[in-house]
């Protein structure tokens, strides 16, 4: 009795699922022929300020594909019990929704036909539905478009020039964006941005060395930075920084080569040249690098180096090229910087 039983319950199943089979690929052919079922509409679906748009394709009524939607929102399935207003032409009508219907279907129980050139927004953002119909739409949607952060550089003084050091980094961040899309007998015209936000991107701060060991010929002093324990910066015209490890307050004279008894050597053996500083060895050491400004800021000798000798307590004795330069210069207070 098994056995035969069997046999008859296969064969059973196998006829209702080619039943089954016809009624469906039948009622497939019946929705594809039937020309309510599709449009070539343009879908737009308003879930409030922002605006999801279909493609301008061929639009299939029992499933309108919206890029962007949510899965829940592909077919713009209605919940039951909404009230519907359909708007038209100027004149508006009412609907209640059934349930699990959907706006290709309701607008054919309602008998609306939507033109070639026409199309349809579904306003989902208040209680009710609205469904519009129409061949020209204006809308604004806002997006969140990330932004990203701005490099901000600033000079430090203490680093070494082309030297850099990030103070704080850089963050993404986010603005909300409003942009006016226009749509003209169901084909796109123009999408442009009309408002931003700020935005809430951190910028990245990166801090660039201007630290130099020398300056460069002609440059000046722009400011000094001053240390408690006397160190300091001297901030250049030019961008440049030189540290020093302290200064004084020194009487400035100059001299040249031929000129009471001064040969081409110094002190130290080397050959004269402007940088060569005469000084007092027991007060400023031999070897020792300077910047040189006058005081009333009118002159300025800049880089300097201890080679020589012949002048007695806190003075300086400036080499200079010829003696009208030396004349032109002669007596000045003045400030020695002592450079690392």
């Amino acid at each position: 009795m098994i056995e035969q039983h069997q046999p008859r319950t296969r064969r059973w199943a196998r006829r209702w699922w080619q039943a089954a089979f016809v009624l469906l690929l039948t009622a497939t052919i019946v929705i594809s022929a039937a020309p309510e079922a599709s449009a070539y509409a343009l879908y737009l679906l308003s879930g409030g300020i922002n605006t999801v748009v279909s493609g301008a394709e061929r639009v299939d009524g029992s499933h309108i594909l919206l890029t962007g939607a949510d899965e829940t929102e592909r077919d713009i399935v209605l919940e039951a019990g909404k009230k519907v207003t359909i708007r038209h032409s100027g004149i508006e009508q009412y609907a209640t929704s059934r349930s699990g219907e959907r706006v290709s279907a309701l607008l054919q129980r309602e008998s609306v036909s939507v033109g070639p050139l026409e199309m349809v927004r579904v306003d989902l953002s208040d209680d009710g539905v609205l469904l519009e119909i129409a061949s020209d739409f204006t809308y604004y949607e806002t997006v969140s478009e990330e932004t990203a952060y701005q490099t901000v550089r600033k000079t430090d003084y203490t680093l070494s020039k082309g030297e850099t050091r990030v103070e704080r980094a850089g963050v993404k961040g986010h603005r909300d964006v409003t942009y006016e899309v226009v749509y003209a007998d169901g084909v796109f015209v123009s999408r442009q941005a009309v408002s931003a936000s700020a935005g809430n991107a951190v910028d990245e701060i990166v801090r660039v060395g201007t630290l130099v060991k020398e300056a460069q010929p002609g440059d000046t002093i722009a400011s000094v930075v001053t240390n408690a324990d006397g160190s300091g910066y001297l901030l250049l015209a030019s961008g440049d920084s030189l540290h020093f490890t302290g200064s004084m307050d020194v009487r400035c004279t100059a001299y040249t080569s031929g000129e009471r008894g001064v040969g081409t050597r110094t002190y130290t053996g080397t050959a004269v040249h402007v940088g060569v500083v005469a000084v007092d060895k027991s007060v400023i050491p031999l070897g020792t690098t300077m910047f040189i400004a006058s005081n009333d800021g009118v002159y300025t000798y800049g880089m300097g180096h201890a080679e020589d000798t012949g002048v007695r307590g806190k003075s300086v004795d400036l080499y200079m090229d010829t003696l009208a330069a030396c004349k032109q210069f002669g007596m000045r207070g003045g400030t020695a910087y002592f450079l690392d």
